[in-house]
């Protein structure tokens, strides 16, 4: 089977995979199930978005396992100070925590930042110019995401969420991935912006379907 055959069948797989998990979450009979999966969920999702990176190099994985550990620890320093992102708190849906911070989280960013990284990596724009542009959209996922990260339990914040918390994760977004510029990370991936943009309507999906439930 040719790679884009291949290609093709994941991202069916993604668009049925998702679909599955927007109905899971919103039917209160199977919500408590399908937040249990969702760590493995990410798990499978960034295993398969990885699987599909091309020409492997040393910068590549030590890049990579930089931003997850990067993104982890600045996690546990904005639990803990309320510094970073403001006053918040994680719940239980992200799985195993260690500080009050769950492992997986790390993970998250890097997917995350890969992906709109992958997104302008074809473009023809000035790399500082991609760069914010990514950021933007990173900014514009997590708008998106926070009403139902709330509501299923994945972190909660000790009033209205925060200016800051936007303002944080642009400028966390902008050194991710101006890191991986400055590496010169090649990335050529099929599905990177399907899969960022499948979630994105994943979010969206969430924030129209669990006003009803």
């Amino acid at each position: 089977m040719d790679k884009n055959r291949i290609s093709k069948l994941v991202k069916i797989f993604f668009v049925i995979y998702y679909s599955v998990g927007v109905t899971g979450l919103t039917l209160t009979a199977t919500r408590e199930l399908f937040i249990s999966l969702m760590p493995l969920s990410l798990l499978l999702s960034s295993a398969i978005l990885l699987l599909f990176h091309r020409h492997w190099r040393k910068t590549h994985v030590i890049v990579f396992i930089s931003i997850a550990i990067a993104g982890y620890l600045i996690e546990v320093l904005g639990v803990h100070t309320g510094q970073i992102f403001g006053s918040y708190s994680y719940g239980r849906a992200l799985g195993f925590q260690i500080a009050g911070t769950p492992l997986l989280i790390g993970l998250n960013w890097l997917m995350l930042t890969y992906c709109v990284y992958a997104i302008l990596e074809d473009t023809k724009l000035f790399w500082p110019i991609k760069a914010l542009t990514a950021s933007a959209l990173m900014v514009l996922y997590d708008i998106a995401m926070e009403p139902v990260a709330i509501r299923l339990d994945m972190w909660s914040w000790g009033g209205p969420i925060p200016l800051q918390n936007y303002q944080a994760w642009f400028i966390i977004s902008m050194i991710f991935l101006t890191v991986m510029h400055l590496f010169r990370i090649q990335v050529k991936n099929r599905i990177a912006a399907w899969l960022f943009s499948i979630q994105f309507a994943f979010f969206i999906l969430l924030n129209i379907t669990l006003r009803f439930f």
